[in-house]
């Protein structure tokens, strides 16, 4: 379905009926459409589920903008009241994990629960961008040379070598044809400029001083297998940063254990979010 927001056309999907779950993808899977593909229809069973694109994002409008944390978090906070009434449980997922962090934060009991899949916001990405990184930006920003230089470090063997080294605990998940489903989602027009914004450091943001403030139960769900880019290690600082955490891994993943293993990361979330709801 289509949302209108700020002028620009935001792809999202809505199933079920019953509470709201909303569902933030991760800038790495590019869409949410892709990343949910599998937990989406598993929640949409008991819940009013809605994913959204973030904006620069998979099916949504690509404008060449200056993107930045607080983007993503005002499109997350206005798609809260927009796919209201009622208090949402929100869904994160990696740097969507940290800008819905800050959003709940903001947005107090409109946000009924949350839900963070391998968070950032802690760590390397809390830094604002030093000049390599604003240099960088602006690089692959540029119509010729930046195009092509995004377009090599998005080919087809980097992005199954991220598949198979960081995003999943089993390289055979990485099928030739969800790398040709990242590739198609990499190479469409305008599909270079949030990725130049997060290289280039403007996309970080620091979740260190939101998390104890976000009033609801916070849940951290972390696959045990994730090592270098987002380690399992980091869990317990983000549990005991939050009111009310609680942590969830899962033996057989690394970043994805909603796709890796959605039916035992439903039925977690969905006992996370029944509790919450009491």
């Amino acid at each position: 379905m289509p949302w209108r927001w700020r002028g620009h056309d935001i792809f999202a999907t809505q199933d079920g009926s019953g509470p709201l779950v909303l569902l933030v993808h991760g800038i790495y899977a590019g869409s949410s459409s892709y990343e949910y593909r599998k937990l989406f229809p598993l929640l949409a069973r008991n819940y009013r589920v809605v994913a959204i694109d973030l904006l620069g994002c998979g099916l949504s409008d690509r404008p060449n903008l200056a993107y930045s944390a607080q983007l993503y978090v005002d499109q997350i906070a206005d798609a809260i009241e927009f796919f209201g009434p009622g208090a949402a449980a929100l869904v994160g997922s990696s740097m969507g994990a940290a800008f819905s962090t800050l959003a709940a934060a903001r947005l107090g009991r409109q946000v009924g629960s949350l839900a963070l899949v391998c968070p950032t916001g802690i760590g390397t990405l809390e830094r604002a961008a030093n000049g390599t990184q604003n240099a960088l930006r602006r690089f692959i920003l540029t119509p010729v040379l930046g195009q092509a230089f995004f377009d090599a470090l998005a080919s087809r063997p980097s992005l199954r070598w991220f598949l198979v080294n960081q995003a999943y605990a089993d390289p055979a998940s990485a099928t030739p044809e969800v790398v040709e489903d990242y590739w198609i989602a990499t190479h469409q027009p305008g599909s270079r400029y949030v990725p130049a914004h997060f290289v280039g450091g403007a996309l970080n943001c620091s979740i260190r001083e939101a998390l104890p403030q976000v009033p609801v139960s916070v849940l951290v769900t972390w696959g045990e297998r994730a090592d270098t880019t987002s380690p399992v290690s980091s869990a317990p600082q983000y549990v005991e940063l939050a009111r009310k955490g609680e942590l969830a891994t899962f033996a057989h993943s690394r970043l994805l254990p909603h796709e890796e293993e959605p039916d035992a990361f439903a039925a977690r979330l969905e006992t996370f979010i029944s509790a919450a709801e009491r």
